[in-house]
């Protein structure tokens, strides 16, 4: 039975080889007959199991910046549901449009001193990642010389008729220098935004405690003195901090609510103005046990902590955060 199951899959395994490769071909074929001699297949990935077909990268033979990403359904003559010729000329035009947003960014943070070394992986180039390594004499500048970069970067995105981000605000996430020591080398032939968006090098950035800086827009541009710098941790490092936090939280909150039950905290906490050292974040907690569910949290208590999650200075409760399973509402920080 085992064999035959492994046989099995083993058969599936070399058949998506081949869909793959067949999808590969077929992409190749449509990029010549479309955009002859402009397109060069790089890669082709299963999108199995997330659906049928594959997923074909090209580079773009004027731009070595861009990447073109088309979705190849397995079956019927359609990519990403859609028509492939259509399919592909919108990709084309959102690369071209992608590799021309990441040069305004990476072009504004140079001439402000910060080269970025990746950026997020979502549709539009956001999310720069630069290295920094702020203390408590230098955070206040160092967030105002980033935010510089931000609004820079705003004002020639706006130059170019780039809408502002929907969010309302841009992130910046400092990591630090040691983390530039696990990224991957190697692959340098592909295209400058395949790179920079490359899972693994996001990992190696990731892997240690960051800060993400969110800097709000106003009137059309960033606000280069208002960013807000956040603590992020790793998993292990973040559980930790969060055992120390509760384990100061609980005989505070108990001494004038006995039948409390501490829920959780958030995973991102701010720093204090002015400290890498101390940060602030909250607490979530239900008046009383309630046996039918878990307690998602229908008041908060602010707290100030240092890295290691130890209480510093009086907690501040926070009623009525969440009422009844909607949404969590808790004030700015």
């Amino acid at each position: 039975m085992v064999a035959s199951v492994v046989s099995l899959a083993l058969a599936c395994v070399g058949c998506g080889v081949l869909s793959t490769k067949e999808d590969q071909r077929r992409a190749s074929a449509l990029a010549n007959e479309l955009f002859p001699g402009k397109l060069e297949v790089i890669s082709a990935k299963s999108l199995f199991p997330a659906t049928l077909g594959s997923e074909v990268a090209f580079r773009l033979t004027d731009d070595a910046d861009a990447v073109v990403r088309l979705r190849v359904d397995r079956q019927g003559d359609t990519c990403g549901r859609e028509d492939c010729e259509r399919a592909l000329t919108k990709a084309v035009a959102d690369a071209r449009a992608r590799a021309r947003d990441l040069r305004t960014l990476t072009t504004a943070f140079a001439d402000c001193g910060y080269e970025v070394h990746a950026v997020g992986q979502g549709h539009s180039v956001t999310q720069p990642w630069v290295v920094a390594a702020p203390t408590n004499a230098t955070v206040t500048s160092v967030l105002a010389e980033i935010g510089a970069c931000v609004e820079q970067w705003s004002r020639s995105r706006a130059a170019q008729d780039v809408p502002p981000p929907a969010s309302g605000t841009t992130s910046v996430l400092v990591t630090a220098p040691e983390a530039l020591r696990d990224r991957p080398t190697g692959g340098d032939d592909r295209p400058t935004l395949m790179r920079m968006t490359d899972p693994k090098l996001l990992g190696a950035l990731s892997r240690g405690a960051y800060y993400r800086v969110s800097y709000p827009w106003r009137d059309g541009v960033a606000d280069p003195g208002s960013g807000a710098a956040y603590l992020v941790r790793p998993v292990a490092e973040r559980d930790r901090f969060g055992a120390e936090v509760r384990e100061g939280v609980t005989p505070w909150l108990t001494a004038s609510r006995p039948e409390a039950v501490l829920s959780t905290y958030t995973g991102a906490w701010r720093l204090l103005p002015g400290r890498v050292d101390r940060v602030k974040g909250y607490v979530l907690y239900c008046d009383e046990p309630d046996g039918r569910r878990r307690c998602l949290g229908q008041h908060a208590v602010a707290v100030t902590t240092d890295l290691s999650g130890k209480l510093i200075g009086e907690p501040t409760e926070v009623r009525d955060v969440r009422i009844g399973n909607g949404a969590l509402r808790l004030p700015p920080l």
